[in-house]
């Protein structure tokens, strides 16, 4: 895990919040948040409204309370829920290549 911090660091992101279910970091430029999911892969939640990604390569939606700062939608519930698209990486070298500012 430190190297996944290492790692976020050198691309400019600053962990903000860190709960069970999730680790929340803010771009210290451009203030967009991301959130790592623990998962066995890595996996990585990106905002739809953020990013200049191409979101067609994710590997889905993901819907969590976790994601509170990214926009909510209706996922088969009665009420919204917060969403963003996952990008799943095998190794730290992956994410490392993976371009997202």
């Amino acid at each position: 895990m430190h190297n996944l911090h290492y790692i976020f660091k050198t691309h400019n992101f600053e962990l903000t919040n860190e709960t069970t279910k999730g680790l929340e970091y803010k771009h210290q430029e451009t203030e967009d948040i991301i959130y790592l999911l623990p998962t066995k892969e890595i996996n990585l939640v990106i905002s739809p409204l953020s990013f200049d990604v191409d979101l067609s390569q994710s590997n889905g939606k993901v819907h969590s309370t976790t994601l509170k700062h990214f926009p909510k939608r209706l996922n088969g519930g009665k009420q919204p829920i917060s969403f963003g698209y996952s990008f799943k990486f095998s190794t730290e070298e992956a994410l490392n290549d993976f371009y997202i500012c």
